[in-house]
């Protein structure tokens, strides 16, 4: 990217989308004014967004702290004890809780090399009975892993023949000019039926978004192993927390919904562009602020809006 082009150019994903939906604003802080806050000379404005922008929730470390086991696990064909992967978990979460209290001043600094929990920030504590939660989640959720469909697929076929493709990668296809990324958790072969079993481990309640992340992974597949037939593909949920898992052969009206979704979404983003062809946006104040306080509350960048 050249001096001339300050953005990157405009891409899709599901996580960019549902920011979108969320809140314009808070899409404009994450895409647009924290980008470069990286840099020594960037604005007050950009370095304030980006070090916002590398907060993170409780849930959401805990939720990548799970998937690091869970690929730990496949890396080295071996499952860990409940002891073991509850330990692990448990470190990565002290690690970023003792960051928040003792390392703010160098993540202010340096906010990619530290921790900072997004509770602790904006409320300086973290609740115990919040943290007796996730205690009580994490040997819940290593219980219902070790015995979920997938790793019983994977670990105890009985002879099985399967072929790991890959997993939380981020891909890339292309839809009329724009990249669409996708992050897959885990993609194998049944070698004998030939079929591709897409995965999606989920460590929270199950959505009503969840097929639809399933669809934009099998878009992808279709398109990077030329798959001549959609029942080649079996899309799986594994809820975790609920020790159960759903899965569905797509159709090709599928398909079509989520292409249509991810037009549609970018023709409304580029709604927001100044200069469409450098990805350039409007003003911040042309970014409306959400109404919703539930999604104000989860929002990294809240302390760089006016609402009270």
């Amino acid at each position: 990217m050249n001096a001339a082009q300050p953005f990157p150019e405009l891409s899709w994903s599901w996580t960019r989308n549902q920011t979108f939906l969320n809140c314009k604003r808070w899409y404009f802080h994450a895409y647009y004014s924290s980008w470069g806050g990286w840099r020594r000379k960037a604005s007050n404005l950009s370095r304030h967004a980006y070090r916002l922008k590398r907060l993170v929730t409780l849930d959401q470390l805990f939720g990548i702290s799970v998937h690091n086991q869970i690929h730990r696990m496949i890396d080295v064909s071996q499952k860990m004890t409940v002891e073991a992967f509850n330990a692990s978990v448990q470190k990565a979460l002290n690690k970023a809780y003792w960051e928040s209290i003792h390392k703010k001043e160098q993540w202010y600094e340096h906010p990619s090399d530290f921790n900072m929990l997004h509770e602790m920030y904006y409320n300086g504590e973290l609740p115990e009975h919040k943290i007796e939660e996730y205690r009580e989640r994490m040997t819940v959720i290593a219980n219902h892993l070790l015995s979920s469909q997938t790793f019983m697929d994977i670990f105890d076929g009985k002879g099985k023949r399967i072929k790991l493709i890959t997993y939380e990668r981020f891909r890339l296809f292309e839809m009329e000019g724009v990249k669409a990324w996708v992050v897959l958790d885990l993609v194998f072969q049944d070698l004998e039926s030939g079929k591709f079993v897409v995965v999606d481990f989920k460590t929270g309640k199950p959505s009503s978004s969840d097929r639809v992340q399933l669809l934009l992974y099998a878009l992808f597949l279709k398109e990077a192993f030329n798959l001549p037939t959609l029942d080649q593909m079996e899309l799986r949920n594994e809820y975790l927390a609920q020790g159960k898992y759903t899965s569905f052969t797509p159709r090709q009206t599928d398909l079509e919904y989520v292409q249509s979704l991810i037009q549609t979404s970018v023709k409304e983003m580029k709604a927001y562009l100044r200069v469409p062809e450098q990805n350039v946006p409007l003003e911040m104040e042309r970014f409306e602020q959400t109404k919703n306080r539930a999604i104000c509350r989860r929002c990294a960048f809240q302390e760089l809006c006016d609402i009270g």
